[in-house]
């Protein structure tokens, strides 16, 4: 299977850097849980990606702050799983720090700077159009560093809807999607000084969790006359670990029935087992990621797999993953991927 990451090749910004090359490709074997580096394609710190249903474009941006000129990209993928860049278009904001696609006709991208989300149309042959709706997310929160304004973290589609986690304002945006527009349809509040970033769906359309970067608290989210309220918290924070941690990835196993959230600072994977009928999220373990600064992780698409990237010791490392019990078991790892913090599998 070909695996993609997306890596800071320069600086973010104060305290945030990376010494990557690009775009990197892997080739993994499902069989043996070996990763295999192909190539990488040279550009400035195209951090997040995305790829199309139909396996034939990627897409990425620039990771930089407003007054470098962000710029989103979109890349024909090759035969031999190289890139060939297609077009870019300008972002109106700074620091892009996510994309995905949205009915598979349309890009975006949301801005951590400015808190804002953009949108692209994408024509039939993978090219973006210019960005043809912008909207702002206003407001403030209660940590006064990471809150001093709206900062949009994430843009991702499920069931018609787009949900916008804003770690700035304390509040999950949702959107419904209108002929490649966006239209706001209500506001999911969170705690204050919680500070959303990511957001996964069960897949019984019941069930939504959301992972706060400032506190490592979980969220599970019931849809309740067609909106969805957060119902629990869980913290996902080793017990050992009494320093500030910085919560970056969840994801769900495909089943639905294990729940896996990377914790920065404590260089962990916390595993929770989740019960449908009960609506119970419990903590079973804590997994160490071999590395430090777990930024993203993914699970492979037959569930056996685990792969976390590990930013600043330059490391992925490959778990196996046992579908009964939900825990993982170190098998491989692959050193000198520098500052990876996105993974993709085509």
């Amino acid at each position: 299977m070909i695996l993609f990451g997306g890596s800071y090749t320069q600086e973010v910004g104060p305290g945030l850097e990376g010494t990557g090359k690009g775009i990197y490709c892997f080739n993994f074997n499902q069989k043996t849980g070996e990763l295999q580096f192909l190539h990488v394609f040279l550009n400035r710190n195209t951090s997040y990606i995305a790829i199309s249903k139909c396996k034939k474009y990627l897409y990425s941006f620039q990771e930089v702050s407003k007054d470098k000129k962000p710029v989103v990209l979109s890349f024909e993928i090759q035969e031999n799983f190289s890139l060939k860049l297609l077009n870019q278009q300008s972002v109106a904001g700074g620091l892009p720090c996510h994309l995905s696609l949205i009915n598979d006709t349309t890009l975006g991208v949301a801005c951590y700077q400015t808190g804002n989300v953009h949108l692209y149309a994408i024509e039939k042959n993978g090219l973006l159009k210019p960005c043809h709706q912008t909207i702002t997310n206003i407001g403030s929160s209660l940590n006064k560093e990471r809150q001093e304004c709206a900062h949009a973290h994430m843009v991702i589609e499920n069931n018609g809807q787009v949900f916008v986690p804003d770690l700035g304002i304390d509040k999950i945006v949702v959107f419904n999607s209108l002929e490649n527009s966006l239209i706001e349809e209500y506001k999911i509040n969170v705690s204050l000084g919680e500070g959303p970033r990511h957001i996964v769906f069960h897949k019984s359309g019941k069930v939504a969790f959301v992972i706060n970067e400032l506190t490592g608290n979980v969220l599970i989210l019931n849809k309740i006359n067609s909106k969805y309220e957060v119902v629990k918290t869980i913290n996902s924070i080793p017990n050992f670990f009494k320093e500030t941690s910085s919560a970056a990835a969840i994801k769900l196993s495909l089943d639905g029935k294990f729940l896996y959230v990377s914790n920065r600072g404590c260089n962990t994977i916390a595993i929770f087992k989740f019960d449908i009928k009960t609506n119970k999220l419990e903590l079973i373990s804590q997994q160490l990621t071999f590395g430090d600064t777990p930024r993203d992780f993914t699970i492979s698409p037959d569930g056996n797999w685990l792969i976390a990237a590990n930013q600043d010791t330059n490391n992925l490392v490959v778990f196996e993953r046992n579908n009964k019990t939900g825990l993982l078991k170190k098998v491989n790892e692959l050193k000198n991927i520098n500052s990876v913090v996105c993974l993709k599998w085509m």
